[in-house]
């Protein structure tokens, strides 16, 4: 394990220009943040500064460690940016640059710094960019959640593999984070990740089903000292469904199947969007692509979209059919000049679902192959 810089409570300082509508202090000393509402109805959630300073120490220590600057590409107002864009730095007395503020600022490094990253998909891009900046640099951490990493991620670990090292974290507003892995650079193969399972943060315990057989899906259920209260509640939850569906690998790792919101029934088969996600993921490493499941018809049933954006990388409707051999086909496979995310990073559901709606996006047949298909590139803007 990595040595940890003595992150301290008494270093906190604020920042100017950051956003006080969340993720600042409340008059009861706690603070406040929101729920995107991209996969339900937006929340309120609250947090304790110990909460805070407990997983600035934690991830610090075990993931981080030492830190000379932060550049943080996630917006403060999101737990993932407030702690490590503004806590972790400030606990641990050092610069921070606020990328997200101006994401094409040109990135300044002294030489041989200890630098953390904190990043969302779209940094990654822009991490490559500015990489020369970087390779001043003595070491460069990456800390990245929110959402899948890009292929351009993979790409950059690659390129930099003697400088740079990353990490995924997983977690929610209303967790914060439940386990973590590595983020590598060599591809996965049949949809399954390369970086492996995930391993949950010492502070956090399941609750599962007892004599539960192995290799089932169970939903994730967390309880920890970091779970936020909820706007009517008075303290946090004893536990928390976070929705997500997983196989245990073993007592406190497993590997990520869906959520339970993304299990569709597509002409009588079922299937697990975010299996989806990872299979196109690992088999088209150069393209980025994002499913999305489609409201039921009463004639057609259930189905899902495949958006994708390829960059001139040559990848084409044909991959994605052929990296979906052994999935039910989607409904519709639609081109974008670029994936919408919102400013956490996450896919932005209402734009792809505009984009679906554009004239230009027809509806490929796919799963009725008696009938023509045809499949048409939207590219908003």
């Amino acid at each position: 394990m990595t040595t940890s810089t003595a992150y301290s409570p008494a270093g906190l300082r604020d920042e100017p220009g950051e956003p006080r509508e969340s993720g600042e202090p409340r008059a009861s000393g706690e603070l406040r943040f929101e729920t995107s509402g991209s996969t339900g109805t937006a929340r309120r959630w609250f947090r304790r500064p110990r909460q805070m300073e407990r997983e600035v120490e934690l991830i610090g220590g075990r993931l981080v460690g030492p830190v000379d600057h932060v550049i943080n590409y996630a917006p403060p107002r999101h737990l993932f940016g407030a702690l490590f864009g503004r806590w972790l730095p400030g606990m641990a007395g050092v610069s921070v640059h606020q990328a997200w503020a101006d994401p094409f600022a040109p990135l300044s490094v002294s030489p041989g710094a200890r630098v953390l990253v904190v990043c969302v998909p779209m940094a990654w891009d822009l991490l490559r960019r500015g990489w020369p900046a970087l390779e001043r640099a003595g070491s460069v951490v990456a800390l990245h959640s929110s959402a899948a990493p890009p292929p351009g991620a993979r790409e950059l670990l690659r390129r930099a593999a003697s400088r740079l090292r990353a990490h995924e974290i997983l977690g929610s507003t209303e967790t914060g984070g439940i386990a973590h892995r590595p983020l590598v650079a060599e591809d996965g193969e049949c949809g399954e990740g390369a970086e492996g399972p995930w391993e949950a943060f010492p502070d956090v315990s399941f609750v599962r089903a007892a004599g539960a057989p192995a290799g089932a899906t169970e939903e994730l259920v967390v309880r920890g000292p970091r779970l936020a209260r909820p706007e009517h509640g008075t303290r946090p939850p004893a536990q928390w469904a976070t929705g997500d569906l997983v196989e245990f690998t073993g007592p406190r790792a497993f590997r990520l199947v869906g959520r339970d919101s993304s299990l569709l029934k597509v002409n009588g088969r079922r299937v697990h969007l975010a299996g989806v996600d990872e299979r196109l993921n690992a088999r088209l490493p150069h393209a980025e692509c994002v499913t999305l499941a489609l409201p039921g018809d009463r004639l057609a049933g259930e189905g899902y979209a495949v958006f994708w954006s390829a960059r001139d990388s040559g990848t084409g409707v044909a991959d994605i059919r052929a990296a979906l051999r052994d999935f039910p086909s989607p409904s519709r496979i639609v081109e974008l000049a670029a994936i919408p995310r919102t400013a956490a990073g996450k896919p932005d559901r209402r734009a792809l679902l505009a984009a679906l709606r554009s004239p230009s996006a027809s509806l490929s047949l796919s799963a009725l192959p008696s009938r023509s298909r045809t499949e048409d590139s939207v590219c908003p803007g």
